[in-house]
């Protein structure tokens, strides 16, 4: 990198619900669960299991995910694109950049296959060749204007905003506690805030996100963060020391097939990089959230259109009826701000 900057590479997970033979593989798997439910396939007994299918659905967007790449941030050093196996036929595998990483490639065998995200996050850094330095990307978050590589890392150190929360009560809460249960055995919640007071209450942050920390502050033990679903830059060495740690509980949730509510999630990474003090403060005024349905479209295509965001985080719904319509007007949204093939397009 020019004047002397780290090496950063993205990593992306994506995965083709349609594939037949991936298909084959996950019903064959999610039948074990219907005829034993206290088993999740793997011979461990895990808890409430999802295997539902909307967490596989493809909304045909991952061609504009490289194509913000290439255009607002062409510094990148290597993309690391995790597949099970399967590959987008437009894609150009040959590109110098592009690095595809199967599951068997990185995931220890004894956790594979699986249909979680869990193994999928928590094993990164087994990638061949991944730099110290990366941003983690889901496949439905996007850059939707130009960033720098200090919009992800500043002095070595990842990029992020520490706020205290309490964890939402919906089922995710479930494993974001789990996660919580490791930062809070770790750290002393008190120590870590008077030892790096400046990075939790810093001008870069929301005054409502320092203020909800401030309400938080007697709470003995860490009751949550708040999580951003954004784009999220992490230190290869974070992932080694909590394998080395922590291998009981990481162990544990990688053998779960599909996704359980006691699992560890790639949060806990997150936690241990902001309770250890290994950030620096950077605010999320250039990042927004949105969810998928029918009625949002509009708006989503104007904050989209506007350069309002740098980045954005589209998550899907259950509660949408017509997935052609959403799946057209989102494609519609990003083939507007993104018309021009990338070099990773064949």
């Amino acid at each position: 990198m020019r004047n002397g900057e780290v090496k950063i590479d993205f990593v992306i997970p994506w995965v083709d619900g349609s594939d037949p033979a991936w298909r084959a593989e996950f019903l064959e798997y999610r039948s074990r669960i219907a005829a034993n439910p206290s088993d999740d396939g793997g011979g461990e007994v895990r808890g409430a299991t999802d295997a539902s299918e909307e967490r596989y659905r493809d909304w045909d967007t991952l061609r504009y995910w490289f194509r913000g790449v290439e255009r607002f941030a062409p510094w990148v050093n290597r993309i690391h694109f995790i597949t099970w196996g399967h590959l987008p036929a437009w894609l150009d595998t040959d590109h110098p950049k592009l690095h595809v990483v199967r599951h068997a490639d990185y995931i220890p065998s004894p956790y594979l296959p699986t249909f979680s995200s869990c193994p999928i996050e928590l094993n990164m850094h087994r990638i061949e060749g991944l730099e110290e330095h990366f941003v983690y990307f889901n496949d439905d978050t996007f850059l939707c204007r130009p960033v720098g590589p200090e919009r992800f890392f500043r002095d070595g150190l990842p990029r992020d905003a520490a706020r205290l929360a309490v964890i939402p009560t919906e089922r995710v809460g479930h494993n974001i506690l789990e996660c919580l249960a490791v930062i809070n055995r770790r750290y002393d919640k008190r120590e870590v805030l008077r030892r790096h007071a400046g990075k939790w209450f810093d001008c870069r942050y929301r005054l409502s996100d320092m203020l909800k920390t401030l309400t938080l502050l007697p709470w003995r033990f860490f009751p949550g963060f708040r999580d951003f679903h954004m784009p999220q830059p992490f230190l290869r060495r974070t992932f080694e020391r909590l394998w080395c740690e922590e291998a009981g509980v990481l162990d544990a949730t990688c053998r779960s097939r599909f996704r359980s509510a006691t699992d560890l999630s790639q949060w806990v990474m997150r936690y241990e990089q902001l309770a250890a003090g290994e950030f620096v403060p950077v605010g999320m005024g250039d990042t927004g959230l949105a969810t998928l349905s029918e009625a949002g479209m509009p708006a989503l295509g104007r904050d989209i259109r506007s350069g309002k965001y740098a980045m954005v985080c589209i998550n899907d719904s259950n509660a949408i009826c017509d997935t052609e319509f959403v799946r057209r007007a989102l494609v519609d949204i990003f083939d507007n701000l993104l018309p021009e093939k990338s070099a990773y397009e064949r």
